[in-house]
């Protein structure tokens, strides 16, 4: 179970770090909307594929609905316009970085649920991963970027949803298990969003879109929206939501390399300050029970 477990981190952390490299050409040549919608169609057709192999039966207690619903909005619906409105103004070391607070969110979202109340250690590497995206998106407001600070205030917006879908999906995970419940609130996204969707993919003129960009929309919805949330929900059926919040820690420094490689940006001295606090933070914030980090069954 841990070498699955470890096994599964380590392909979340390589896909979601690739997607704001896969992405960041569709996100400037097609339409947000256009490419959120795809995303969940693409994502829909490829766990109808693994359920219908799997012959697994979706049987919804009514009273799960509202918790679902609530998961749809927050992970599906606005962590991923967020996520595509920002791809297309921001940097993606910047996006990285950005997700990698989610840990400190969760904290004070399972806090404010009652869920739990944060020590004076993991208080302090929370100030400690808010300077660093301080750092990171301050540079922006200096030189005023327009574009980059709104793009990652997009990507706040997106983490904080992908927040609240960390910290309070963990019961329908353990009770539907992590491919049943990503397709359920896909499911209704992909109604929801329908009627905005459909037109806005029928309205882009796709002669006019490079290979490159149409390849990003497919990673984007086969890797990202199908396998690497169905990674994510398995995970933390075996950890507690803040601990799989710290593991996003791992991305940023990925992200980074893979960005510079790709030509979308150059390596900056606040890019490097704010890695090294948020993890900073983040190590420091994982050393409250060493033994906490154990799996689950």
């Amino acid at each position: 179970m841990k070498f699955r477990l470890i096994l599964a981190t380590a392909a979340m952390t390589f896909l979601a770090s690739f997607t704001t490299i896969a992405g960041k050409q569709a996100a400037l040549e097609v339409d947000a909307f256009a490419i959120v919608y795809l995303r969940y169609i693409l994502a829909f057709f490829i766990l109808s594929m693994i359920i219908w192999f799997r012959n697994s039966k979706l049987k919804i207690n009514r009273g799960d609905w509202k918790t679902l619903i609530f998961l749809m909005l927050t992970g599906i619906l606005l962590n991923q316009n967020f996520f595509v409105m920002g791809l297309r103004y921001t940097i993606p070391s910047h996006i990285s970085l950005i997700y990698a607070t989610t840990s400190v969110w969760v904290m004070f979202l399972r806090w404010m649920a009652g869920k739990g109340y944060p020590d004076r250690k993991q208080i302090r590497a929370s100030i400690l991963t808010i300077i660093g995206v301080a750092v990171v998106i301050g540079s922006s407001l200096l030189v005023f970027n327009r574009d980059i600070f709104i793009g990652d205030i997009y990507i706040l917006g997106a983490t904080l949803s992908w927040a609240s879908y960390t910290a309070f999906g963990k019961r329908m995970v353990h009770k539907y298990g992590p491919i049943q419940t990503t397709f359920i609130v896909l499911c209704g996204a992909v109604i929801v969003y329908s009627p905005v969707g459909i037109p806005r993919v029928f309205s882009v003129e796709w002669e006019q879109v490079s290979t490159l960009a149409i390849l990003g929309i497919v990673y984007m919805g086969l890797f990202t929206s199908g396998i690497s949330y169905v990674l994510y929900y398995y995970i933390l059926k075996h950890l507690e939501a803040p601990h799989l919040g710290l593991m996003v820690s791992a991305q940023p420094p990925t992200t980074v390399i893979l960005s510079i490689i790709c030509g979308f940006e150059i390596l900056k001295l606040n890019t490097v300050l704010g890695i090294l606090l948020i993890g900073g933070g983040l190590l420091f914030a994982s050393r409250k029970n060493s033994g906490a980090m154990t799996i689950n069954g």
